[in-house]
Parts: structure tokens; C-alpha cells; sequence
């Protein structure tokens, strides 16, 4: 038995529904695991979109897997005063109030009414 706890932060990342994945990388589009996550199913993606605010753009956002139920934008406080943006602090998946952006592949764009969170400090447990 190890008595090694893994701390890990989270940098900017995104999470895509397979209809915002189709809609910026194609019909029947699959995302490409580039590497495991140490939450076991999870993955960090080849695939990267670029976010845009009012204000700026981040360019090359990773995108994790698998695909979700909603799209979902996990920015920190000082990239959302960047971009032009005011999310609120959330847990994933609480994205009801929130702003949207828009999310650029370079060959589409979509714009989401809401998705932009800043994640809240939070767990990853067995």
C-alpha cells in the first residue's frame, strides 16, 4: 500500500459534445488520444480549437476525452479576464448561467450561449 497521494493541476481545457466535435472537425469526426490522464477513461486530445472572447483569443486549447452530454469550457480567472469573459466558479457540469465564447478549429466555428466555467478546487478520488 502506497502512501503517495497524486496532486495534479488543470490547465485550460475543453470538453466537446459529439455535435460541437462533428460541427468543427466533420461528420463522424473521432477524437485522437494524444495521452492518458491519470482519471482513468480520460485523455488529453491531438485535436486543439482555439477560444475567443470579446476581447482575445486563446489559441490551441486542448480539447479531453471522451466526448460529453454538453460542451464545456474550464478557463482560469485570469485567461476569462482575457478573453473577455466573467464565468462563474463551478463544478463540471454545473454550466447553467454561464457564458458562452466561441470555439474555432480553423475550418468551423460555433458559438455556445453558455459552457465557460472556472472549475472549482475539487478531488479525483478512487
Amino acid at each position: 500500500m502506497s502512501n503517495q497521494v497524486l496532486v495534479e493541476t488543470s490547465a485550460r481545457h475543453l470538453h466537446l459534445s459529439q455535435k460541437d466535435l462533428e460541427i468543427l472537425f466533420g461528420e463522424g469526426y473521432q477524437l485522437t488520444s494524444k495521452k492518458a490522464l491519470s482519471q482513468p477513461g480520460q485523455f488529453a486530445c491531438v485535436e486543439r480549437v482555439d477560444v475567443v472572447g470579446s476581447k482575445k483569443t486563446l489559441s490551441g486549447v486542448t480539447i479531453l476525452g471522451p466526448v460529453r452530454k454538453a460542451t464545456q469550457v474550464e478557463l482560469s480567472l485570469t485567461d476569462a479576464i482575457k478573453l473577455g469573459l466573467r464565468p462563474p466558479i463551478r463544478m463540471s457540469g454545473e454550466l447553467e448561467g454561464s457564458p458562452g465564447c466561441v470555439l474555432s478549429s480553423g475550418n468551423a466555428r460555433i458559438t455556445l450561449s453558455s459552457g465557460v466555467i472556472v472549475a472549482a478546487r475539487h478531488l479525483h478520488m478512487s
